[in-house]
């Protein structure tokens, strides 16, 4: 998943907005592998790198679709978090981790940078997510399967509220506000989750509650908040907010 994705990246290079999006998808495609999540990549104890990697990565997402500096900052810290979890497994052979700390290195170079420096910037981020891709590729058949275990939703964090939802042409507050938890190309995300939030000013600001679990989604799962047309008609929205699983059925 993690190459396919890194694929879609490279068709993004020097399109801000788009660039940013692929990216935070494939940030938390890296984030949850089973490598970086836990020790050597056996279910068990997760390890400090997953835990900040995905404070780091709620950082990102919350900057907005550009990339300038809190962004660059916040995606280079996910990516050194990866790095480091991914040093540590001992699957990762020693010609890999020079790759990576060499990659890593380039990417810094950029991260304080405006202007052109940008794509310089994402082509460097493009490089280093090559060469991880590269290696979850490689090990992940080797690793212990049954890491993420799947099932119905119980509680989300919310990540970003986006901007721009309506219901029958209208942005003003309402409570609640229906939406569907539809899954983002990161991962196999699941099916049916539907959420009752508070909208104020077409931003999504409060998850209610789930109203529907639905099915196969895992914890860690990035999703996006559609509006439910089958409650709101003529719902649009304009960006897309954003929410994470955190537990399961």
């Amino acid at each position: 998943m993690a190459n396919i994705l890194n694929e879609g990246l490279s068709r993004t290079l020097g399109i801000e907005f788009e660039f940013k999006l692929r990216l935070q998808t494939l940030l938390a495609e890296f984030k949850n592998d089973p490598l970086v999540r836990y020790a050597n990549g056996v279910s068990g104890t997760e390890t400090s790198q997953y835990a900040a990697a995905g404070t780091a990565l709620t950082k990102f997402i919350k900057c907005g679709p550009s990339m300038g500096f809190e962004a660059k900052r916040n995606a280079y810290a996910v990516l050194e978090q990866v790095v480091a979890a991914l040093k540590a497994a001992s699957q990762v052979p020693a010609s890999d981790d020079t790759a990576l700390t060499n990659e890593l290195v380039n990417v810094t170079r950029f991260v304080g940078l405006e202007g052109e420096e940008d794509f310089h910037f994402m082509v460097a981020v493009f490089n280093l997510c090559e060469v991880i891709s590269g290696i979850v590729g490689e090990v992940e058949t080797e690793v212990v399967e049954g890491t993420a275990a799947e099932g119905g939703i119980v509680t989300v964090t919310l990540l970003d509220g986006g901007s721009g939802y309506t219901t029958d042409g209208s942005d003003g507050d309402e409570d609640p506000y229906s939406v569907l938890l539809t899954g983002t190309e990161d991962a196999n995300n699941g099916t049916g989750g539907k959420a009752s939030v508070v909208l104020v000013g077409g931003v999504i600001t409060t998850i209610n509650s789930i109203t529907a679990a639905g099915s196969a989604y895992s914890v860690g799962d990035v999703l996006t908040l559609e509006v439910d047309t089958a409650v709101h008609g003529s719902g649009t929205l304009g960006t897309q907010a954003l929410v994470e699983v955190t537990a399961i059925s």
